[in-house]
């Protein structure tokens, strides 16, 4: 018989909380105790990233005069050519995600439950949880530089 190695721990909260979380936990298919211990990651995930350090950000100058600006937790992980237009950087920011998705570090992010999406606007690319909310991953802005 295998033994449990998580740690239980008993709280107490509101009826009004309570609630919040069974809807929660009914809208994403999930345990109501998979839904807080979600909540409790992403809650030290954000703490974590909030204000990315200097070294996270990169600015890089473009042919056609823009400024392009580049941060996120895998900026410095993911080499790439974020110089070529953001269509071709958005298949291959994608093509290296599916490849980290087999790795360890995938795990270290956290991320089990989200439908993680490589979104491209106008003038910016993003990695997402498809329709929710950034992931704080990857953003790659383009920005008019003022003369």
């Amino acid at each position: 018989m295998a033994r449990n190695l998580d740690v239980e721990y008993k709280m107490r909260m509101t009826q009004e909380l309570k609630d919040k979380i069974v809807e929660s936990a009914k809208e994403l298919n999930r345990s109501m105790n998979a839904d807080i211990v979600a909540r409790l990651e992403e809650s030290f995930l954000r703490n974590e990233s909030s204000a990315p350090a200097s070294s996270d950000v990169k600015i890089i100058h473009l042919k056609n005069g823009k400024k392009r600006v580049v941060y996120g937790k895998l900026l410095n992980m993911l080499d790439l050519d974020y110089t070529q237009e953001l269509s071709a950087l958005q298949n291959d920011i994608h093509l290296s995600l599916e490849v980290l998705s087999g790795s360890s570090f995938w795990n270290s992010l956290k991320f089990f439950n989200k439908d993680v999406l490589v979104y491209k606007g106008n003038n910016h690319i993003d990695v997402v949880d498809n329709g929710k909310k950034s992931l704080g991953w990857l953003v790659v802005e383009d920005h008019y530089a003022s003369t």
